[in-house]
C-alpha cells in the first residue's frame, strides 16, 4: 500500500522493499507445517534471491538515473533486467513456477498477486522513454508465449498456475505500460479470480468450484474472465493489432492447460465434500458489475 500511494519514484521502492520484507516470513509461517518438511522454506528462499537481485538491479539504475541524470543504455538494460526479475518476466521467469510448485496455497496467492501490484503500478508511472516500452512489451509477449507452452506439459495444478501466471503477467506489463485503467482492470479481475480458486482448494471444495475459477481464468465466456481479456486484447489493439493477434494465439492454449489443472485437481480430491456455489455465482457475475462501474474511466 505505501508502494502504491507514494508520489516518487524513490518512495514506491522503499514500499515495494517494505511489503516484500513482510511478506516473507508470512509466507514461511503459512506454509510449514512441521520441522521435517522444508519444500515451503526452499520455495521462498528461491523466491527471496530473485526479488534480492531485482531490488539490487532496480535500486542501482534508478539512484544512476534520478540523482546522476545518466540515462545510457547499460542504465536502462538494468533496469529492465530488475524489473523482469521482480516480476518472473522473460528471461527472468523461470524461478515462478520453481516457487508456485513448492509454496503453500497462500504463498501462491502472495507471489502470484499480492507482490505483482507494486511494480507494475511504478512501470505505468515513471514516463520511460518509448525504446524502453517497446523492449517491455516485446518481453511480456515473450513471457505470455512461452508460459502458455510450458503450461502444456504440467500434471499439477500449482504448476499449471504457475506458467499461466506468466501469460498473464505479459498481459498486465503490456497493459501497465499503456493504460493504467485498463491494468487495474485486470489487475483487479485476476486477483478476484485467484483468491476463490485458492479458497476453494484451501477448503477442498468441488471440482465444479474449482473449474469455474480455471475456465474465468482462460477467458471463457460468459465469466468475467471474459471481460478481463477482451479488455486488454481491446486496449493493447490500439497499440499494434500485431501484438494483439499474437497474445490472442497464445491465450487460446490457456483452454488446454487448464483443463490439465482441472483433472489434476479431480484426483487429488475426487470425493469433494461440499460445492461452493458461491463460487461458481460470483465467476458469472462479478464481471459484468466491474464493467458497469469502471467504464466510464475508460
Amino acid at each position: 500500500m505505501t508502494a502504491v500511494l507514494s508520489k516518487g519514484i524513490i518512495g514506491v521502492m522503499v514500499g515495494m522493499e517494505i511489503t516484500f520484507f513482510m511478506a516473507v516470513p508470512l509466507m514461511l509461517l503459512s506454509g510449514v507445517k512441521k520441522p521435517s518438511n522444508l519444500s515451503e522454506a526452499e520455495g521462498v528462499l528461491v523466491y527471496f534471491v530473485f526479488q534480492l537481485l531485482g531490488s539490487m538491479f532496480l535500486f542501482l539504475s534508478v539512484v544512476l538515473m534520478v540523482f546522476s541524470s545518466v540515462g545510457s543504455l547499460w542504465v536502462w538494460l538494468m533496469f529492465i533486467a530488475g524489473v523482469s526479475s521482480k516480476l518472473g518476466i522473460f528471461p527472468f521467469h523461470t524461478w515462478v513456477a520453481t516457487v508456485t510448485g513448492l509454496s503453500s496455497w497462500l504463498g501462491v496467492f502472495f507471489v502470484l498477486v499480492l507482490m505483482k501490484l507494486a511494480p507494475y503500478w511504478m512501470l505505468s508511472g515513471m514516463g520511460l522513454p518509448s525504446v524502453v516500452v517497446s523492449v517491455l512489451i516485446i518481453l511480456s509477449a515473450l513471457t505470455t508465449m512461452l508460459g502458455a507452452i510450458a503450461a502444456c506439459n504440467q500434471s499439477t495444478l500449482r504448476g499449471v498456475l504457475g506458467y499461466s501466471s506468466l501469460s498473464h503477467s505479459g498481459f498486465m506489463m503490456g497493459l501497465s505500460l499503456v493504460n493504467v485503467y485498463y491494468y487495474m482492470w485486470y489487475f483487479c479481475i485476476y486477483s478476484v479470480i485467484m483468491f476463490m480458486l485458492v479458497v476453494s482448494c484451501l477448503q477442498k471444495s468441488s471440482s465444479l468450484a474449482v473449474m469455474t475459477s480455471l475456465a474465468s481464468l482462460s477467458g471463457v465466456p460468459p465469466l468475467m474472465g471474459m471481460y478481463m481479456k477482451f479488455g486488454g486484447l481491446y486496449c493493447l489493439s490500439g497499440v499494434s493489432m500485431g501484438l494483439c493477434v499474437f497474445l490472442s494465439v497464445w491465450s487460446l492454449f490457456g483452454f488446454f492447460y487448464y483443463f490439465n489443472g482441472l483433472v489434476a485437481i479431480y484426483y487429488d480430491n475426487p470425493n469433494p465434500d461440499k460445492t461452493e456455489w458461491s463460487v461458481v455465482m460470483l465467476n458469472v457475475f462479478f464481471g459484468p458489475m466491474m464493467l458497469m462501474g469502471l467504464m466510464p474511466l475508460m
